[in-house]
């Protein structure tokens, strides 16, 4: 007779697989309420290359990452999760593929991996892994100095 109750890797990849379809609802946006449900993040962080990369605790968590999708003119809306692995007890793997445009609408595309960490059902760390933080870097440099000079012509 086969067991049919969920393994902890399974329940967790639940867990994240809820998490990024309520952030990336569409149309609608967002299900803000879902995502606290789901959360209970205390460190995230972000390896892009740029000063504002690095690892963010608390109540920074929020604006580190939406200073990273300013920067990097990510698309929320084209993310794509494309596989979760979880095999151990606490650890989930994303593979995703983010895009966005350049200062000048260039496309870029590509490959992140995020390493979520879930206690108790909620996310609690989240750590991704950009393919090209060269590119997120010279990106996001050019767009802060593009802000930077309109803030100060203003």
């Amino acid at each position: 007779m086969p067991n049919d109750t969920p393994t902890r890797p399974e329940l967790n990849k639940e867990v994240v697989r809820r998490f990024y379809a309520a952030v990336l609802r569409t149309p609608g946006g967002p299900d803000f309420a879902t995502i606290k449900e789901l959360t209970d993040e205390q460190e995230v962080e972000l390896n892009w290359g740029h000063p504002d990369s690095g690892v963010h605790r608390g109540a920074a968590i929020g604006p580190a990452r939406r200073r990273m999708h300013e920067l990097t003119g990510l698309d929320l809306s084209a993310i794509t999760i494309d596989e979760l692995v979880a095999d151990g007890p606490a650890r989930v793997v994303v593979v995703a593929t983010n895009s966005g445009t350049d200062l000048h609408g260039n496309p870029w595309r590509m490959t992140v991996l995020e390493l979520v960490d879930v206690t108790n059902g909620k996310i609690t760390k989240k750590r991704s892994f950009y393919q090209d933080t060269a590119l997120l870097r010279d990106i996001s440099l050019e767009r802060e100095a593009a802000l930077a000079q309109k803030t100060s012509e203003t």
